[in-house]
């Protein structure tokens, strides 16, 4: 039969009724999520994507268990050990002639733990120096210095006399009469370099004698221009190593793996992490075993002291006594004049694609003269 008949019209269907139920649930305010503060953070800085990105940095497989490629890292670790325990050092430290010897006696015997700090300071600044020449050996060996690693070599370069600057200035502070009298030494060495040794030597010194002024200007020096100078230094070596990476290897292993690379995180930075921590080990034992030292007050009328330089200075003050009285104002400034002007100038010098040491005899045997003189005349002068 038809639905639909002829002559009427269809009435459209009544709409479907549909029942709904309502969920107690339903009635309920939605629950507020509140964000954690690790992502309260990310939210506002990006730390944490940027530490995931970081952290993924490849760097070549050669590289990444290599310990004479953790040198650069290690001496990073050491720097770290040495601005924290120069800090706390500050706290109890007084930069003024009457009282820095009482100053550093506090430390040494009433602070709980203050000989443990100084002895870690003393030992460190002379592993700094030590780890940035040997770190410094290594990029030299390796040839890194080639293009276009020039500005990466040079703020190494730089980073070993402000090591360097650093055991200078803070040999002073103590104001005992070890320190007091090798920068006696110091200044007039520097008063005989031509031309303006006296004007350096009256900087340095701040009068016509040591005093306060020449203690105030090696603490302001130490504890401000040089950690300023080398934060910056670091910062743009870091930058180089981030931006033209690894140098390609000098070895035969090294070649074979090629262009094999692994995330530096967590190999390369595992095998610092446990050097570093192998270093404040070795330190805060040769501390306990023999404290950092510490002589009798500064004594400006003694006549009868010997002083003796750190031993990174050593082997400058005996090829030094060796000088004739005549040639001594001009090996002062001849000496470390070719060593660091030698350094500054090799990258611009050696451009050639060559980079392992036993096909370069010129510049190889430049460096083992360096080191040889360095080592024997330390020797000699221990």
């Amino acid at each position: 039969m038809n639905n639909t008949l002829e002559g009427t019209t269809q009435q459209p269907a009544a709409p479907e009724e549909r029942s709904f139920v309502l969920d107690d649930r339903s009635m309920a305010p939605a629950a507020v999520r509140t964000p954690g503060i690790g992502a309260w953070i990310e939210e506002r800085t990006g730390v944490n994507s940027a530490w995931r990105a970081a952290r993924a940095w490849p760097m070549p497989r050669y590289a990444a268990t290599n310990v004479l490629y953790a040198l650069g890292g290690l001496t990073l670790a050491s720097l770290l050990f040495q601005m924290l325990s120069g800090c706390l050092l500050a706290f109890y430290y007084d930069p003024s002639a009457a009282d820095a010897y009482n100053s550093v006696d506090y430390i040494m015997y009433q602070v709980p733990l203050g000989w443990l700090i100084r002895g870690v300071h003393h030992y460190n600044a002379g592993a700094i120096v030590l780890l940035v020449f040997a770190h410094t050996l290594r990029t030299f060996f390796y040839s890194t210095y080639k293009r276009p690693r020039e500005i990466t070599w040079l703020s190494g370069v730089f980073l070993l006399l402000v090591a360097l600057g650093f055991g200078f200035t803070g040999y002073l502070l103590p104001w005992d009469q070890k320190g007091y009298w090798a920068t006696v030494v110091s200044t007039q060495i520097a008063d005989k370099v031509p031309v303006v040794g006296e004007t350096i030597s009256h900087l340095m010194k701040g009068g016509a004698a040591l005093g306060q002024l020449t203690l105030t200007r090696f603490y302001v020096v130490h504890v401000a221009v040089l950690p300023v100078t080398i934060i910056l230094l670091i910062l743009v070596h870091l930058q180089q190593v981030r931006r033209h990476g690894i140098a390609p290897s000098v070895t035969k292993r090294g070649r074979a793996e090629g262009s094999s690379t692994v995330p530096w995180y967590p190999s390369w930075l595992g095998m610092v992490a446990l050097l570093a921590l192998g270093l404040l080990a070795l330190l805060v034992f040769l501390s306990w075993r023999t404290h950092a030292p510490l002589e009798y007050p500064a004594d400006p009328s003694s006549t009868d002291y010997n002083p003796r330089p750190e031993w990174y200075f050593l082997f400058l003050f005996q090829l030094l006594s060796y000088a004739p009285g005549a040639w001594e104002p001009y090996l002062i400034v001849l000496v470390p004049g070719i060593v660091i002007g030698s350094m500054i100038v090799l990258p611009f010098i050696d451009k050639g694609e060559e980079r392992r040491p036993w096909r370069k005899p010129i510049t190889t045997a430049i460096a083992v003269f360096y080191v040889a003189v360095i080592v024997i005349f330390t020797a000699i002068a221990w």
